[in-house]
């Protein structure tokens, strides 16, 4: 009797193991299924901008203090976007120039909470597209010193946003904060620090990396 019992027991350890190995492989959701956006959408890029007031923002808030970016590395920005989702994509975007009808800074009013997506939505609606991705840099905070060693890490926040034009709101969003650490520090960034050659990265390198994490997240 005992040992008919020790190998029920055995039994139905097996089984509860075997179904929760099960359920670990099966996705808990259909949200954990990846997806991929359909070709037919006609997808329309803004440039880089960079908020300065908390009316100027989507969503989120400033940090403080803020690092500037200086205009011409926005439009550097804007080169390396291009580049980015047409190596990394098999997709053709509407590439929208700066100034071309941007919503202007100057209209939003002084306030403490997010005031730009309408004024993003009516622009997207002057578009023959069905998707806006707008890229806009938080923070930025140069490399102080070299690839081997530096005084004061780069420091970076960019956040995307996926605007569906036709619903008139955003369907996804990919932020990217971050500030390189050393190895000896943080270990848990050993794949960052081999994939960056083992040296300290630039800011630019760091938006780089963000584009492509907007790349993965908005599955383009």
């Amino acid at each position: 009797m005992r040992s008919r019992f020790i190998t029920l027991t055995t039994l139905l350890v097996l089984c509860l193991a075997l179904a929760l190995t099960a359920c670990a492989r099966k996705p808990r959701s259909t949200a954990d299924v990846p997806r991929t956006l359909s070709q037919t959408y006609r997808i329309a890029v803004a440039p880089f901008s960079q908020p300065t007031s908390t009316s100027q923002l989507i969503m989120g808030y400033l940090p403080e203090p803020q690092g500037r970016i200086a205009p011409d590395l926005l439009a550097e920005m804007d080169r390396t976007m291009r580049d980015v989702l047409l190596t990394q994509t098999k997709r053709q975007y509407l590439f929208i120039p700066p100034g071309k009808n941007l919503p202007d800074k100057m209209r939003f009013h002084t306030s403490n909470q997010p005031q730009a997506l309408p004024h993003w939505i009516s622009f997207a609606r002057t578009l023959d597209a069905d998707l806006l991705i707008i890229p806009q840099i938080l923070d930025w905070h140069q490399r102080e010193g070299s690839r081997a060693g530096v005084t004061r890490a780069a420091h970076v926040r960019c956040e995307f946003f996926l605007l569906n034009i036709k619903q008139g709101a955003v369907t996804a969003r990919s932020v990217y904060d971050v500030e390189q650490s050393g190895l000896t520090s943080n270990l848990l960034e050993i794949g960052d620090f081999f994939k960056r050659k083992g040296g300290w990265a630039t800011a630019e390198e760091l938006a780089r990396e963000a584009m492509l994490k907007a790349v993965k997240d908005f599955t383009l």
